[in-house]
């Protein structure tokens, strides 16, 4: 933390924080009466205690530099802690967001390609029956792809040419994005208003041109518009859990608000300063300041996108209450065994050695005092009898001050402790809600996959020649170079058989028949909305680079004739690429420090609430381990989350836990359950 940057605002932070400015009053009123009782000393002990009391004079200025060292710790401590929960919600907001955004490039990369909607512009047949078909293929893909309002076919003129909407009367498009998607050998990522959605200001648009598959001239576009403000409004939802003074807001890259959180006092189009070399910055709005932080996406499997930022401010007034939430703390352990409160600890002890020596020369000086009192000076003997009651003075408000230290670095060691437990509970959310948000995308990938025209028509040959086995090859292919999550995609018959991989080195599986229970339950399906996953198990179709098998997810949608749509052909298995997605989705969850570093002591893993484990940081703790949850972890319910402290010998832990809840129709009745936690436990 930047200890000039928090001094430049000190005021202004110390206003806010009631017990600071509180020890600081106390503190003051302390020093002032050490004062008088020191001067009452030098006018009326002088003669027998001049060098006692020159001691207390320097044990007090010792001391004061001691209360500065103090306050300024509680300052920077309490500072520290907000800015970190402010940063962490900044970088969850732009990387959740860029996340689902980098689905959207691979979508739109492969719908572009769809055989049925080339063929559509092709073939030049805008019919109302050709029309109406293409558009319920399009429907089909948003039933599964929830996430875009409007889907549209635009020929190179700009005609547009089948669309989704009912409500959005389009006709033709003379937008920029679409020269540019024609001129593009890949997708187009637009933000700003269209003619594709008149009267409906920014919109986020992802285009690709359609190309003639033979001379790969452009035919068209398609463009998917994705529901921004509905993306935006859940992701708000879930991240202002972690405090309720908090306005979050996506930021472009001139600092203009393009999402808030909070529209009244946060309007979108208003500018912010980014200020992203600071480590805060302090912002006004509606007249009162408050803490802020802009940070940059990290990015997600080398996608950046438009440069956006994620911007959080906490209002200045209400962003350091002590809050405890309920928990309780057995503050000795905290003391003994936190690794944060060695600095709180090292002021305490340091005023303690202080104290210390002053106690000792408080005793010495009752001493002298006692003796000076049966001199036979008479003045001597009245500036004895005056000392004691100085020395006892002087001690009295030693004492105090001591007791003020105590409490003071008591409050902030429980603050500490109360904000770990928070952050570890927000981080075990945003954990499991970025896995739900990550499956939810593969389901919807296997159903739309299998509407794969000519898997469907290949499929319904009695027998599959080599020529077309080569053709799904190359489409299965063509989708895993896009749809980078799987190490393999396999089409299968209707008795199990394996007949395409998209990867390889996995050709070798083809002609293998699949006894697995989650392939007969997806040959028994024909509806397309529905799919089925398997277990989370060791399998040979995963495995590692020395060929042992390992733990993941299959998903699968059958695969259903073009003639007759209600008869199963076949099926498609799409193999999670398990272990590193969500060794990625738990590292990025993890607590970071002021440099951006992961907090030491910190892990994350997701679990079944039987204890079996499915992905951890620690390389202790392999997908398929049996760990010891805490019983009030495993009776979580759906949406479900807490937080607890947790002694392993003489190390202390904060650890949070979250229950799935699902993402859109994914588990919130789809017909799919998988109950999973979400933990991360961060040393204290």
């Amino acid at each position: 933390m930047d200890r000039e940057l928090v001094k430049r605002h000190e005021q202004t932070l110390l206003r806010a924080m009631n017990s600071v400015d509180a020890c600081q009053n106390v503190l003051g009123r302390l020093d002032r009466q050490w004062t008088r009782a020191t001067l009452t000393g030098k006018i009326n002990c002088s003669r027998i205690a001049q060098t006692l009391i020159d001691f207390i004079s320097s044990t007090q200025d010792n001391f004061s530099s001691l209360q500065r060292n103090l306050l300024d710790t509680l300052v920077l401590e309490n500072t520290q802690k907000v800015v970190l929960e402010i940063a962490a919600v900044a970088q969850v907001a732009i990387d959740i967001l860029k996340r689902n955004l980098f689905e959207r490039t691979a979508d739109v990369g492969f719908l572009a390609t769809d055989d049925d909607i080339v063929q559509f512009l092709l073939a030049g047949d805008y019919t109302r029956d050709a029309v109406a078909a293409i558009e319920e293929r399009l429907a089909e893909y948003r039933n599964k792809y929830t996430v875009y309002w409007e889907i549209a076919v635009i020929d190179a003129g700009g005609t547009v040419r089948a669309h989704l909407d009912r409500q959005n009367p389009l006709q033709h498009c003379a937008d920029p994005l679409l020269a540019q998607a024609m001129d593009s050998e890949q997708y187009v990522e637009t933000y700003g208003p269209t003619d594709l959605a008149p009267g409906r200001g920014d919109v986020l648009a992802y285009s690709q041109a359609i190309r003639h598959p033979a001379s790969g001239a452009p035919l068209g576009v398609l463009a998917l518009l994705f529901d921004f403000e509905g993306e935006m409004a859940g992701i708000f939802e879930s991240l202002k859990r972690s405090s309720d003074d908090l306005v979050i807001m996506i930021l472009d890259e001139t600092g203009r608000a393009i999402a808030t959180s909070d529209a009244m006092n946060a309007p979108q189009g208003r500018r912010y300063p980014l200020a992203l070399r600071d480590a805060f910055h302090m912002a006004q709005l509606g007249g009162e300041p408050y803490l802020a932080k802009t940070l940059a996406t990290k990015g997600y499997q080398g996608f950046i996108g438009l440069p956006w930022y994620g911007h959080v401010q906490k209002r200045v007034a209400t962003a350091f209450r002590n809050d405890r939430s309920g928990h309780d703390f057995d503050e000795a352990a905290i003391r003994q065994n936190a690794i944060f409160s060695a600095r709180l600890i090292e002021v305490e002890e340091a005023s303690e050695n202080v104290l210390s020596d002053l106690e000792l020369v408080v005793q010495n000086g009752e001493i002298m005092a006692a003796k000076k009192s049966v001199q036979a000076d008479v003045s001597e003997r009245v500036e004895a009898q005056a000392l004691p009651h100085v020395l006892g003075e002087v001690k009295k408000i030693g004492d105090q001050v001591q007791h003020v230290f105590q409490e003071s670095t008591g409050d902030l060691l429980r603050l500490v402790t109360s904000s770990r437990l928070h952050d570890a509970q927000f981080l075990a959310a945003l954990a499991i809600d970025i896995m739900d948000r990550n499956l939810y995308e593969r389901a919807n990938d296997c159903r739309w996959w299998a509407l794969t025209s000519d898997f469907r028509r290949f499929l319904d040959q009695p027998r599959l020649g080599e020529a077309d086995r080569n053709r799904m090859r190359e489409i299965l292919a063509y989708i895993n170079s896009l749809y980078t999550v799987y190490s393999n995609l396999f089409v299968y018959d209707r008795e199990g058989h394996v007949v395409a991989c998209s990867n390889p080195n996995e050709h070798r599986r083809e002609g293998r028949v699949l006894h697995e229970p989650y392939v007969a339950e997806t040959l028994s399906i024909t509806d397309s909305q529905l799919y089925r996953v398997s277990a989370f198990e060791t399998t040979d179709l995963y495995t590692s680079a020395d060929g042992l098998a390992r733990h993941t997810y299959i998903y699968n949608a059958p695969i259903t004739s073009l003639a007759r749509p209600d008869t199963v052909v076949g099926g498609i298995g799409v193999v999670f690429d398990s272990e590193p997605q969500f060794l990625s989705m738990l590292t990025d969850c993890l607590p970071r420090d002021g440099q951006g570093g992961i907090l030491e002591g910190s892990e994350g893993m997701f679990v079944e609430p039987s204890g079996r484990i499915v992905a951890s940081t620690n390389p202790e703790h392999a997908p398929g381990d049996v760990i010891d949850l805490a019983g009030v972890f495993c009776q979580l319910s759906c949406g479900q989350l807490t937080a607890h402290l947790v002694a392993e010998g003489e190390q202390l832990y904060a650890v949070g836990c979250a229950h799935s809840a699902g993402y859109r129709e994914f588990k919130r009745g789809d017909g799919y359950t998988n109950d999973l936690l979400g933990v991360i436990r961060v040393r204290i």
